[in-house]
């Protein structure tokens, strides 16, 4: 798909990869529906990308979001040529004291969020749409206290995966990007109280990589979209030896708990 006059839904706008991918379409032509909660920093990035843009601020966790969004997208541009589930929340913490109320809040925004988009969107794209779920590696192979978070982009992926089998036929491409390690506010967000150390840190790839490799699968389409080679590796190498992976981040990544408030 050649994005250049495609109309494009994408959430998590506002800032991070969003802002990046944002950039990238606009640049190839396409016309925006941007989705972020902030309406400021959201109208700012409207008004300052090329070309007819729509900033609609909203909570992709609320449960009337995803109708509204596709309907006012539809209303102001006509169509609607592909969908970019890009908004998402991260949650940290060891799985044995995971706070089960910032769980569902996790799956909330990172799972039914776009799942209700997807199913707001289906009738608009039969025979030439896409839809672009961004996951992450963590989805192939969790790290140790990043088990909330990996298992919400799991179930995309597998709610991704599903869907395609069942849209053979229709024209409709599903995709998942699975970026790594982003040089983003994304960790200084995230739920949960606390924080994992790790003893090698990755210093990661700047949101304009990633935006570049959605631009690439709204171009190329294919299943599965890596930011960089290293990501790549690293899941195989994970699917290959997982006693192995297993044993090295356990002893890599360790857990700090958050001190306790002053009152």
């Amino acid at each position: 798909m050649d994005p250049q006059h495609k109309v494009v839904l994408l959430t998590g706008a506002s800032a991070g990869i969003g802002a990046a991918t944002a950039r990238a379409f606009a640049e190839a032509g396409a016309r925006l529906a941007l989705v972020a909660r902030s309406p400021a920093p959201l109208e700012r990035l409207a008004a300052s990308l090329p070309g007819d843009h729509l900033a609609l601020p909203a909570d992709v966790s609320d449960p009337a979001a995803g109708r509204a969004l596709v309907a006012a997208t539809v209303a102001h541009f006509g169509r609607l040529d592909l969908l970019i589930n890009n908004a998402g929340v991260g949650l940290v913490g060891p799985v044995a004291t995971l706070n089960p109320a910032d769980l569902t809040h996790t799956l909330a925004v990172d799972v039914l969020g776009p799942l209700r988009l997807i199913q707001a969107a289906l009738p608009h794209l039969t025979g030439h749409g896409q839809i672009i779920n961004v996951s992450t590696v963590l989805a192939a192979q969790p790290l140790p206290y990043l088990g909330g978070y990996a298992a919400a982009k799991a179930a995309l992926e597998r709610l991704s995966e599903a869907l395609r089998m069942e849209l053979r036929g229709t024209g409709i491409v599903v995709t998942v990007v699975r970026p790594g390690t982003t040089r983003t506010a994304f960790t200084a967000n995230r739920l949960g109280a606390g924080r994992e150390r790790r003893r090698f840190t990755s210093r990661g790839v700047p949101p304009a990589a990633v935006a570049r490799t959605m631009l690439r699968a709204a171009r190329h389409k294919p299943r599965l979209a890596y930011v960089t080679l290293g990501d790549r590796l690293g899941v195989w190498f994970a699917g290959l030896l997982p006693g192995v992976v297993e044993h090295i981040l356990s002893r890599t990544i360790l857990w700090e708990d958050a001190p306790p408030s002053a009152h």
